[in-house]
């Protein structure tokens, strides 16, 4: 009983820390998105720019996605060596 115990611990402590690392780096993207998008307007590049706030968005969205964990994890336990 309580090795099932420890293993549900263990397993949502892992949840947690992968999917903080996962949001973290798709949020890391969807920032060097919008900041692209920033300077091609500077530029004079519209069209572009709001091709690079629209990847922006859908970087911020999959960060607050449950999918981004379940992904993670199936990466974690799937890994070889």
């Amino acid at each position: 009983m309580k090795m099932n115990k420890l293993k549900v611990i263990s397993l949502v402590i892992l949840v947690i820390i992968t999917g903080c690392a996962s949001s973290s780096s798709l949020e890391k993207r969807a920032n060097m998105h919008s900041k692209t998008g920033s300077y091609y307007e500077s530029i004079g590049q519209p069209t572009v720019a709001r091709e690079e706030y629209k990847a922006a968005r859908e970087y911020r969205d999959a960060a607050s996605d449950i999918f981004s964990i379940i992904v993670d994890l199936f990466n974690h336990f799937n890994k070889k060596g």
